[in-house]
């Protein structure tokens, strides 16, 4: 195994280590971005702030997942390129797969 396949493997794990990583790390800020709702004294306004409170924790959510399944982007195209069942062009192609 050559040092320049060594080290794309070496970045492609540290890569999607900090994906999971942060993935992790940005759902523990859940309680900071969802904080208790208050009421406002009116009924409508109250469903329009817990509506919108929804909303930012279903963001959150989601972008969370989104880090996490980047993370598993990057794992599949390292172990494929692991596997020499594609080239460097494969790893790129795969990692860039569904963005555009």
């Amino acid at each position: 195994m050559t040092a320049d396949f060594k080290a794309i493997l070496s970045d492609l794990t540290a890569m999607s280590k900090t994906f999971h990583d942060e993935a992790t790390n940005y759902r523990k800020l859940h309680a900071d971005v969802a904080p208790p709702v208050v009421g406002g004294g009116d009924a409508g306004l109250d469903h329009a702030v817990k509506e919108v409170a929804d909303l930012i924790v279903a963001l959150h959510i989601g972008f969370a997942d989104r880090l996490d399944d980047r993370g598993d982007k990057v794992t599949y195209a390292r172990d494929s390129f692991r596997r020499h069942d594609i080239d460097v062009h494969g790893l790129f192609e795969d990692l860039m797969a569904g963005d555009g």
